[in-house]
Order: structure tokens, then sequence, then C-alpha cells
């Protein structure tokens, strides 16, 4: 095997070319408007959570409050017309 196939070795080689951090450098910027429109764009997302939570619980209570008042309860209560007994056959 070629040692420039072997990808350990490439591995080592790249590691040994890569440029070392310095320790004197400085942190990472963070851009204020960058930070601006992270905090906008998630705070939009929870309100919009927010506002469709309380609109489901809202639909359901206002389907539930129809669904107990205008209900059916004819099924519940005695058929108006009973039905005849049954007639028994006559004894000889």
């Amino acid at each position: 095997m070629n040692d420039s196939d072997d990808p350990w070795k490439r591995l080592i080689e790249k590691a040994k070319t890569a440029p070392t951090k310095e320790e004197g450098e400085a942190p990472p910027t963070v851009s204020v408007k960058t930070l601006r429109e992270t905090v906008q764009s998630i705070l939009l997302a929870l309100t919009w959570r927010k506002w469709s939570l309380i609109a489901a619980f809202l639909a359901g209570t206002i389907f539930v409050i129809f669904y107990l008042f205008l209900r059916n309860d004819s099924l519940s209560e005695e058929p108006i017309i009973r039905p005849e007994p049954p007639i028994s056959p006559s004894a000889p």
C-alpha cells in the first residue's frame, strides 16, 4: 500500500501542517444585529405557539359546550307511542 493512500498517514500529515491557535488570539465577536434577529425569531416562534395553544383550547371548550347543550336527548326519553305488548297464543 502506498503511503499517500493510507488515510491515517494523510491525517497525521494534515495535523502536522495545520496552523495552530495562538494563545493571545481574541475571542470571536458576536454581531449585535445577528443576536437581535435571532432573539426576535425565537420570541416570534414562542408567541405563535402560545397563541395557537390558546386558540386550540378555546375551540375545544366551545365544541364541548355546544355538544353538551345541543345534543339530541330524545334517545334517553321514553318513546311517545308505546309498542303493543306481545300477544300470547290462546290455550285450547
